[in-house]
């Protein structure tokens, strides 16, 4: 799982570190890199191991083969889909139309998700955070209907 928030600079040569948690996640799943692709729904990057992306086109493959938004999905996400290898101190180089894309600077935020992350330009991340976390608070008690019933609760239901 990416868990945390981690702001990383970017070097004159355009490399950035990916953090260390994250390279840790994806070393579990056998990658020596991401794979990251231009969100579609935020000025950001999503990104993730082969584990992702398979996922991604499992569901996309789950689509009639010619349904108009099967190809908005493979167009969207699969042909911009990129493979980024880590060097041996654990950087990748993003390409010019990604870095254009999330508007990246002299930092990446490096966003965890869950089963992805997303990298971020520090500001664009900070004004969809606070945002978010705004919706998030209006809408907490969303969680009380989706939170697990405990174990000895879902045992007693079955006597």
């Amino acid at each position: 799982m990416f868990m945390g928030t981690f702001t990383n600079k970017v070097d004159s040569k355009g490399r950035v570190s990916v953090p260390a948690e994250f390279r840790a996640r994806l070393d579990e799943e056998g990658s020596a890199g991401i794979i990251c692709y231009p969100s579609f729904t935020d000025q950001c990057l999503e990104g993730g191991g082969p584990r992702l992306f398979d996922n991604l086109q499992d569901m996309i493959e789950q689509m009639d083969p010619y349904d108009p938004l099967r190809d908005a999905f493979e167009v969207s996400i699969i042909a911009d889909c990129q493979r980024f290898l880590f060097d041996t101190e654990g950087r990748i180089t993003l390409t010019q139309k990604l870095v254009k894309h999330a508007d990246i600077d002299d930092c990446i935020t490096f966003v965890g998700r869950g089963d992805k992350f997303q990298m971020w330009n520090l500001t664009c991340y900070e004004d969809y955070r606070y945002k978010a976390r705004q919706l998030a608070r209006e809408n907490r008690g969303l969680l009380l209907r989706h939170r697990p019933i405990p174990k000895r609760d879902r045992e007693e239901w079955n006597e």
